[in-house]
C-alpha cells in the first residue's frame, strides 16, 4: 500500500456506512418487533389464563338410576322412589316415569344412600349405596312384589 493510496480508507468508510445503515434500520424496526413480541406474549398469557379457567374441575357427582318393576318384570310407572342420604338424613322422593324409570342426579361421593320403591302399599327391598363405591353412574333396579289380597 502506498502512502497516498486512499482505497483502504474508502473501503473502511463504506463498511462503516453500511454498519451505520444496518444499525439505523434495526433502530427503526426495534419498536415494531418489541410491540409484536409483547402482543404475542400477551395473547399467550391471556389464552393460557382463559383456558385454565375452563379446566377447573367441577366437583364430581354420582347418579343413581334404574327401573321399578313387579315380580313379573313389568315396569311400574308412578311408584314412589325414596332416596335417603345417611349422612344428613335428607330424604328425596320422586315418582317412576313411563317404563318404570327413575333417576337421582348430583349426589355426593362422600355420602352413603339408601334407595327403595313403594307402590300401592308394597315396597321393594332397601338398596344401599356406599361412599366407597367409586362409579359415577349406578343402576339399581327395584322390584316391588305383588300383594296377595
Amino acid at each position: 500500500m502506498e502512502p497516498g493510496d486512499r482505497s483502504c480508507c474508502a473501503q473502511k468508510s463504506r463498511v462503516s456506512t453500511e454498519r451505520n445503515s444496518a444499525k439505523e434500520g434495526f433502530r427503526r424496526l426495534a419498536p415494531a418487533v418489541a410491540a409484536v413480541t409483547l402482543m404475542l406474549l400477551g395473547a399467550v398469557l391471556f389464552l393460557g389464563t382463559a383456558t385454565g379457567h375452563g379446566k377447573e374441575k367441577k366437583p364430581q357427582t354420582r347418579t343413581i338410576s334404574g327401573v321399578v318393576s313387579d315380580d313379573a318384570e313389568n315396569p311400574i310407572a308412578g311408584a314412589m322412589v325414596e332416596l335417603t342420604d345417611l349422612q344428613t338424613s335428607k330424604v328425596l322422593d320422586i315418582y317412576s316415569q313411563e317404563g318404570g324409570q327413575y333417576q337421582f342426579a348430583d349426589l355426593s361421593f362422600s355420602h352413603d344412600y339408601t334407595v327403595k320403591a313403594t307402590y300401592k302399599g308394597s315396597s321393594s327391598e332397601v338398596r344401599q349405596v356406599s361412599s366407597i363405591e367409586m362409579r359415577t353412574r349406578l343402576v339399581l333396579n327395584l322390584t316391588i312384589p305383588k300383594t296377595n289380597k
